[in-house]
């Protein structure tokens, strides 16, 4: 369908499945989660890898391309407005005051936790690690890195075998442990740059909520803060920060 769009330089591609869109976080756990009217391409790409499975990538990265607007409808609820991923809309907007527009969370995580025996200098240490990683398919989701440490969250679809493999081969210049059973709690949006102190907010809300934070990464583009946890505590973790930032209070 995104082809189909993309060659015929349609003015929208509808995408319709069994929900209504793009939530403010999983609907059928939190009962304050709210329809989004629009999200940016870069939202919705964030929010597709890290545990909102509503778009296929390849369908958001033809349609984005092509600058064709994705109206996400819900085959069983035709009147509702759902949720528009929009390539011509400015990320500026009005629908939170706090910058964050969702939280999702991603279980089945496993954290890899690599040292350097200091053989290696800093830069062809972390140069053979990426190598090791790549030779044996190893995907990684986040990356937190220190001088001569590093943590790297492992997707959820590595084998164990594939793990295994890389433990062996980092064995001559890096001690490595694996810690399974993690989750990625992400919180989303455009607007989170231009809010001063929301990070501080964001972890005094999880140590509030009893939550220990193993890992912490925002990239670059700065619309995905995300922390590694236990499983266990994720669905805690996501309705914390969503009432943090995602629900009016009275």
């Amino acid at each position: 369908a995104a082809l189909v769009s993309a060659a015929l330089k349609a003015d929208a591609m509808q995408v319709w499945k069994e929900s209504d869109g793009i939530f403010t976080g999983n609907p059928t756990k939190l009962k304050n989660a709210r329809l989004l009217n629009f999200v940016t391409p870069r939202e919705a790409a964030e929010l597709t890898y890290f545990g909102n499975e509503v778009l296929h990538p390849f369908t958001m990265e033809v349609a984005m391309e092509a600058r064709i607007p994705i109206q996400i409808l819900n085959t069983f609820q035709p009147t509702s407005p759902g949720t528009v991923v929009d390539p011509l809309r400015k990320p500026e907007d009005t629908r939170t005051s706090k910058g964050v527009v969702a939280v999702v969370s991603k279980k089945n995580i496993k954290v890899i936790n690599v040292s350097s025996n200091r053989i290696l200098a800093q830069g062809a240490f972390l140069a053979k690690v990426f190598e090791l990683f790549s030779k044996h398919g190893v995907k990684v989701d986040l990356i937190s890195v220190a001088a001569d440490n590093l943590s790297l969250a492992a997707h959820e679809t590595t084998s164990a075998s594939s793990l295994d493999k890389l433990l062996v081969s980092l064995e001559p210049f890096a001690a490595a442990q694996i810690l399974p059973n993690k989750a990625i709690v992400s919180a989303i949006g455009e607007g989170m740059k231009h809010q001063v102190g929301l990070s501080a907010t964001m972890f005094g809300v999880l140590s509030t909520a009893g939550v220990n934070i193993e890992m912490i990464t925002q990239g670059a583009s700065e619309i995905n803060m995300a922390v590694v946890i236990d499983a266990a505590d994720a669905d805690k973790a996501v309705a914390a920060i969503h009432a943090e930032f995602l629900e009016q209070r009275a």
